[in-house]
């Protein structure tokens, strides 16, 4: 589901698809217990997408030749806190879990998001797309692309995933201007100063069923 087109080469990446119905905690219950104390409190759902997501990034931390024992945990917002020697992201969503890895030597930051194929619920375009942003959307949904609006907020979510690590300090969806292209590629200009990097490049893929965008910096 997942291809090594969506990453820069010395990237390794994981997935996992799911039941949607049923929660699965097998990979929750084999995480290291700090791991697991960070969802201890939460319903199944949420310690399946966790577990899932963890068991995805120690698969892909082996296949850059790390062991993959050592606790992913959680920094601030979330953000997971890698070997000192790795950048990576996180994703998990309805029947969809996912991460990338890759060595920092090559790679400052990467940003990974999944989410079903669906156009938004109604309202929520409006709070997230730029004036500039709406033509982008009309255009994709004139060649047939219906979710054309749930793309736009999956490439700003890995946008923001890549930025994060890189200056502790959030970014809004008014903060970056997302130059969609039909030919799985985007954009990403950052609208905040002071700023690390003027626009972080991505790609993007529907398939089978999910939108998913990744964003990298080199």
């Amino acid at each position: 589901m997942l291809d090594e087109s969506l990453f820069p080469p010395s990237a390794r990446f994981c997935y996992v698809k799911t039941s949607r119905r049923e929660p699965d905690l097998q990979n929750f219950r084999h995480l290291h217990p700090l791991e697991q104390a960070l969802v201890s409190h939460s319903v199944d759902i949420r310690k399946a997408e966790f577990g899932d997501a963890r068991w995805c990034a120690h698969q892909a931390l082996r296949d850059l030749g790390l062991t993959g024992e050592q606790p992913i945990l959680r920094g601030e917002r979330g953000m997971p806190l890698w070997p000192s020697t790795v950048t990576g992201s996180l994703t998990h969503t309805e029947g969809f879990r996912a991460a990338v890895v890759a060595p920092r030597r090559h790679v400052r930051s990467m940003g990974l998001d999944a989410e079903p194929a669906e156009p938004l619920p109604e309202g929520v375009v409006g709070s997230i797309a730029r004036v500039g942003e709406f033509a982008q959307l009309e255009r994709f949904r004139e060649n047939g692309m219906t979710c054309a609006d749930r793309l736009l907020f999956c490439a700003k979510e890995a946008t923001y995933k890549a930025w994060f690590p890189m200056t502790q300090r959030w970014l809004g969806f008014e903060q970056a201007e997302i130059d969609l292209r039909e030919d799985g590629t985007f954009i990403s200009y950052l609208l905040v100063r002071p700023t690390p990097v003027p626009f972080i490049d991505g790609r993007w893929m529907l398939r089978d069923g999910y939108v998913i965008a990744s964003a990298a910096v080199v």
